[in-house]
């Protein structure tokens, strides 16, 4: 017996309910919430660049706001509280 329907790689309607979306975080709210993150848990910008192993400057960009890390310093955070994190 032949499909009647040709391939169709759409999910279903009942597939479509199940599937959660996560909300979209802008970079702007990732920043806010980064700066105020260090500023809590590290206090100062040279604690936190030495807690970090980041320069005084980063440090400095992410207290005001300018930046925030990516990567290694991120799961470092992460590490060392991990109840911000939500774990």
């Amino acid at each position: 017996m032949s499909q009647t329907k040709g391939f169709d790689r759409r999910r279903s309607a009942s597939a479509m309910r199940r599937v959660s979306v996560a909300p979209v975080i802008t970079r702007h709210e990732r920043i806010v919430w980064w700066a105020d993150l260090v500023a809590r848990r590290c206090g100062t910008r040279e604690a936190c660049a030495v807690m970090f192993g980041v320069t005084y400057q980063t440090a400095c960009n992410w207290f005001d706001g300018f930046s925030c890390p990516t990567g290694d310093k991120v799961l470092d955070a992460i590490d060392m509280w991990p109840e911000e994190f939500g774990k």
